[in-house]
């Protein structure tokens, strides 16, 4: 696979995905969970945006692994 130069946006805007999606699904009190639990419907957002944010960030991060070897 070619290496590419570092995509500062592609890094930026996956690491804002990432913290609004966790930001939504951090509960505000410990006694928050079970009421998180109890209603799905509120995760889809939260997760949706977390699991794009990591999938933007991976690549960066697994190439900088081989970059090194």
């Amino acid at each position: 696979m070619k290496t590419h130069k570092f995509d500062v946006l592609s890094f930026v805007s996956g690491l804002v995905m990432t913290l609004i999606g966790l930001l939504f699904l951090l509960p505000a009190e410990p006694s928050d969970v079970f009421a998180i639990l109890g209603d799905i419907g509120n995760w889809f957002w939260p997760v949706l945006l977390t699991v794009v944010g990591v999938a933007v960030l991976a690549p960066l991060a697994w190439s900088r692994s081989q970059d090194d070897d």
